[in-house]
């Protein structure tokens, strides 16, 4: 059984933030906090999915549901001045949720452009204690030089899924950041960036399968 904790965090009077967190009725030591794409957010298949995997392997679950598609003061911003907008929204969300909470284990599961908060925590490590978190990235924007550079040189412990039909997706890249002995790589053939292949379902559904198959291994390794 766990408890439905939903709020609302107003960084300033241009940003309030809704999230969820659920947690066991019985403390858990580990929790994930979920950074969902612009458009794919936490309801969709590979969240809705990974905060079940999670649930089940007894971790806790922070979904930081931000919204920019209908914040004209977001949209006006200049490129790196949204990524940093968009990192002081988590930031403020996980800080203000997770002040008297404390846990052993953190995961960090992002999607698309919530990869960027995350590059951006994985160099600054405000909220993260680098000795106890792990990274799953889904969908990586690595054609951004901050999430590509987060990737390639992390010591953190990361798993790692994209498909190869995703504009970002660079053959380059990846072979770059699979040097790196701490990450795990998941390339999906002909996968677009929502992880589904175009007019295929059953091959999009069996590919929620082996991401699904893939996060819950990374998470059983690393939970404690």
């Amino acid at each position: 059984m766990h408890d439905f904790n939903e709020g609302k965090v107003a960084r300033n009077d241009e940003s309030t933030i809704n999230y969820t967190w659920i947690c066991g009725k019985e403390k858990n030591n580990s929790i994930c906090i979920m950074l969902p794409g612009l458009g794919y957010t936490t309801q969709r298949p590979l969240f809705h999915y990974a905060t079940s995997v999670c649930l089940n392997e007894n971790v806790d679950v922070l979904q930081v549901n931000y919204n920019y598609l209908e914040n004209d003061a977001f949209k006006k911003l200049k490129h790196h001045e949204q990524d940093q907008w968009i990192y002081e929204d988590v930031k403020s969300v996980v800080e203000t949720v997770l002040k008297d909470t404390e846990y052993g284990t953190y995961f960090i599961l992002s999607k698309s452009i919530g990869t960027i908060p995350m590059a951006y925590e994985w160099n600054q490590g405000n909220f993260i204690d680098v000795a106890h978190t792990y990274g799953i990235w889904l969908t990586p924007l690595i054609k951004d030089e901050i999430v590509c550079n987060a990737l390639s040189k992390t010591v953190i412990p990361s798993l790692y899924v994209i498909g190869t039909d995703d504009p970002h997706y660079k053959e380059e890249l990846i072979a770059s950041i699979n040097e790196n002995s701490t990450i795990t790589g998941l390339v999906i053939p002909n996968a677009n960036h929502g992880l589904e292949v175009k007019g295929d379902i059953k091959t999009s559904i069996n590919i929620v399968n082996d991401v699904m198959a893939s996060i819950e291994t990374f998470i059983r390794k690393y939970k404690g």
